[in-house]
Formats: structure tokens, sequence, C-alpha cells
């Protein structure tokens, strides 16, 4: 049977490997009955045409279709390289994996350009992958805390399929492939940064300006998240999934420069954390029942109904729990504490709250985003 990893990377490949027209070709040849209320590939929909396809094929009929459909100007973005499957950009499909590759090649990166190869990467990855030369500028500022160029060392970053060029010449982007996306991410958390980074000297006024700025784009990008979540989740299981609070909303935009603040700001994100609807997520979650807590509730549903979802997602939220209730005022004070602070990359104390607070959310940020995937896998 297919799993849901596997099935949403057949996805990308075949968006990869075929235009719309051909996308339309092969679901009439499958006698598919999304496609026979339309007469015209342009009626369709590219992501819900190659899904139809993918769910309704084994990888003996991809490979089939390969060789019958074949990429007229080639694969872009390097050809393929996923955990389940690998293409040349000429086309040629194998059934293996290219993570190993992909994870050397990060890992290359990161040794050779050290902290530039990590802001480059982590800012794409926040970008969901692309983004224009000055978006990933201003992302990369964010993610390394100092203003860097990135326009000498973009381009060494094709030769190891992990960063292309794309658009057009007059506006051009820069991507990373999808499918890569989760084995880079694992590497770049991995990575140690340097203790001693380039600082930017900046007025007290521009950094108050510079900070406000970054955590409002940051929590933003939550509060979108999270609707377009709840949106899907409503649209699958008949309501949504979180509650909502409004004054928590509010209160994780506001800055964070001190522990004091960073106390107020993590209650607020744990309360969006943990309301959410609970009856309607035990209603889907029937082999046992779990323990008391909304991340449990979270877990159980994944569980059952997503087994093969990202555990960091689940992890991601309990690390941000623990920064919460193991600190006071919340506790006297317990290691876990210092574990979660190294989890989230801070190995010093007391830690840069700004820093960590940004931290935080971006990796909140991450979950909620894997979260949509995962729910689009199952729907």
């Amino acid at each position: 049977m297919l799993n849901d990893e596997k099935l949403k990377e057949r996805i990308s490949l075949i968006i990869r490997y075929f235009w719309l027209d051909d996308l339309f070709k092969i679901g009439k040849e499958l006698d598919l009955e999304y496609f026979k209320k339309y007469t015209s590939p342009w009626e369709t929909n590219q992501y819900q045409a190659a899904t139809e396809i993918a769910k309704n094929i084994n990888d003996e009929k991809l490979f089939e279709l390969t060789q019958k459909h074949i990429p007229r100007y080639g694969l872009s973005l390097g050809g393929f390289h996923g955990k389940y499957y690998t293409a040349t950009p000429t086309g040629e499909l194998r059934f293996e994996s290219s993570y190993e590759l992909i994870r050397k090649n990060t890992r290359k990166a990161l040794g050779k350009w050290g902290d530039r190869a990590f802001g480059i990467l982590q800012g794409l990855i926040n970008r969901d992958g692309r983004a224009t030369y000055f978006d990933l500028i201003d992302e990369i500022e964010k993610v390394l805390g100092y203003e860097f160029i990135p326009s000498s060392l973009l381009p060494r970053f094709s030769t190891l399929n992990l960063v292309f060029k794309t658009g057009s010449n007059k506006y051009p982007d820069w991507t990373m492939p999808s499918e890569i996306i989760p084995v880079v991410q694992e590497e770049v958390r991995a990575f140690k940064r340097p203790v001693r980074r380039p600082q930017r000297r900046e007025t007290t006024d521009t950094r108050l300006l510079r900070i406000d700025r970054e955590i409002s784009a940051i929590v933003d990008k939550i509060v979108e998240t999270r609707r377009h979540l709840d949106l899907l989740f409503e649209r699958n299981f008949g309501t949504r999934l979180f509650k909502q609070d409004e004054m928590a909303v509010n209160d994780i935009h506001k800055p964070c420069s001190n522990e004091e603040e960073f106390n107020n700001r993590i209650m607020s994100l744990a309360l969006l954390i943990s309301e959410i609807e609970t009856e309607t997520i035990l209603k889907h979650v029937k082999s046992s029942e779990p323990e008391v807590g909304s991340i449990n509730y979270i877990e159980a549903f994944l569980n059952e109904n997503a087994p093969n979802y990202d555990r960091s997602i689940i992890k991601d939220l309990r690390m941000i729990m623990t920064l919460r209730s193991k600190k006071y005022p919340v506790h006297r004070g317990d290691p876990a504490f210092i574990d979660a602070l190294n989890y989230f990359g801070f190995t010093e104390l007391p830690p840069d709250w700004q820093e960590l607070w940004e931290a935080v959310l971006q990796r909140y940020h991450d979950s909620l985003r894997m979260l949509i995937s995962t729910l689009i896998s199952i729907s």
C-alpha cells in the first residue's frame, strides 16, 4: 500500500515531469473520473490533476508513463532527488533514494561556507523553498542576525543540487526543490553555528524597528497558516482544529527583549497550542484514549489517521511547551529547560531572549506547515 509520504513525493515528481496538457492526456488515457468533466487541460488544476494520477497508478505504470511522455525540455531543478524517486535532468527515472547524496551535499555546503550556507538554506526553507533575490536577502538577515549578500555564493549551490536559479532573466527567483527540503532541514537544524558571529552596528531605535518588523512578519505567517489549516481541517473533518484567541495572537506580536517578556510571550503561544477542538479530534481517534493534553490528542490523531507523518511536528510543539512549563515562574526550574534551549540552538545561559523568541516562533510556524502537508496527503 502506498504510504502518505511516498504519495506526496510521487505527486511532486509527476508535476516536475509533466505539463498540464500532458497531465490531461494521461488522465484521459487512464479514464479517471476527475478528467471526464473537463474538455480542456486549462480547465483543470495542476496539483489536483497530478494527485488523481498519482493515486491511481503504481511504480510500474509511472515508469511506463515517463517513457511514453518524455519531458520535452528536460526536468528543471537538476532532475529529481527524493526519498523514493530519483530522476536525471533528461528524464531517466530510477526507483531509489537520493537522500544520502543530498545529505552529503548539504554537509559539504555547511562545512565549506559555514554560517553563510546556513543562512541561505534556512532562509529558502523559511520561504517554502522559493524567493526572489531581495526577499532572500531579507530572510537571510532574519536567520543570521546580520546582513549577508549571497550573490557570489548562490550559483555554487546548483552544482550540489540544492538551490537553482529559476524564473525569467528579468525577474529571477532562487528555488530549493520541494522534495529535498525535509532532508536539508534535518542537516541545517543539526548545524552548530559559530559562537562568534559578525555583528552589525545599529542604533537602538533602528534595532527596535527591525525587531518589530521581523516578529510581525513571522506572526503574520503564523496567523495565515493557522487559518489555512483550520479551513483544511474543517473541510475534511467538519470543524476547525483551533479555537480562536485574539488576545494571545496580539501578545505574540510584541517584541521580547528580556526574560520577563519571554515568559509572557511563551505563555501566550502555549495557549494557542493548547486551545483546540478536543471533542472533534477525539472522534477520529478510535484505537485508544490518549492522555490528557492538546499535543497528546494531536499526536494520537496523527498516529491513527496519518501514521507516516513527520514526528518533528509533535517534538517541536512539546519543546515549545517545555520552555513554558519547565522554568520560573511556572516551575521552579528543571534541566529539561536546558534541553529545550539546546533543541532550539541555544547553548548559553541566559540566552538572547529576543533571538530565542524568534526561533521559537519560526519553529511553531514550521510545525503548522508540516501539519498542512500531512492533512493534504490524507484528504
